[in-house]
């Protein structure tokens, strides 16, 4: 498996609507095992992330934050 599909299979687990955009509630959802990680957390997340100011993070910017 390539490192793009590894990264696609990651999003598309965590975007678990299906509607091609990690949310701060889906990307919560699946950092939720891990207790070191506050709402405070995701949201910093999630605006590094957010490229383009729609306070949810679509593959390319997955693909960024986490290459």
């Amino acid at each position: 498996m390539s490192d793009i599909e590894s990264k696609r299979r990651d999003f598309d687990e965590i975007d678990t609507n299906g509607d091609g955009f990690v949310s701060a509630a889906e990307l919560a959802a699946s950092l939720q095992a891990n207790p070191r990680v506050s709402d405070e957390n995701v949201a910093a997340v999630v605006k590094i992330a957010d490229d383009d100011g729609d306070r949810q993070i679509d593959f390319e910017e997955y693909a960024k934050l986490v290459r």
